[in-house]
């Protein structure tokens, strides 16, 4: 007191402790159930904010499965797509014909095949083979 610092303070309130509505304090009370049912009560809590966390992370999962899963499907019919379509170049020779087309094209034959393919479409639609070389000549000069 000489040095003016007050005496040692209790954090304890000053009274008895049967007004606190709490069953944990009472030394006449039996304190199990009270206990069980704060217990319980933390439980829920506990498991409630686990579960949320794990049933995101398990729709998160579900999501990339399902993108895997349908990105492999659209990989293998990608590859089964171009497998069949080098399977069909390679039935047909295509490889060779685009060669024999580009030849023509590139040759003095050119006018002539262009011609010739004019007329065949004058002449599928029904129409006079003249209408085809007209439409040729157009294209070649114009």
């Amino acid at each position: 007191m000489q040095r003016g610092q007050g005496g040692m303070t209790s954090p304890v309130r000053p009274g008895p402790n049967a007004y606190d509505q709490g069953g944990a304090s009472k030394p006449s009370v039996n304190t199990q159930p009270f206990n069980n049912q704060r217990l319980a009560e933390q439980n829920l809590l506990q498991n409630t904010g686990s579960a949320a966390v794990q049933a995101g992370a398990n729709a998160q999962g579900q999501v990339r499965s399902q993108t895997a899963s349908m990105s492999d499907q659209e990989s293998k019919a990608q590859v089964f797509a171009a497998e069949r379509m080098a399977e069909a170049l390679y039935a047909n020779q295509s490889g060779s014909a685009m060669m024999k087309l580009n030849s023509v094209m590139q040759s003095p034959e050119k006018g002539k095949f262009m011609n010739d393919i004019a007329v065949g479409k004058a002449m599928s639609a029904g129409m006079s083979p003249d209408l085809g070389q007209e439409v040729a000549q157009k294209n070649m000069y114009g």
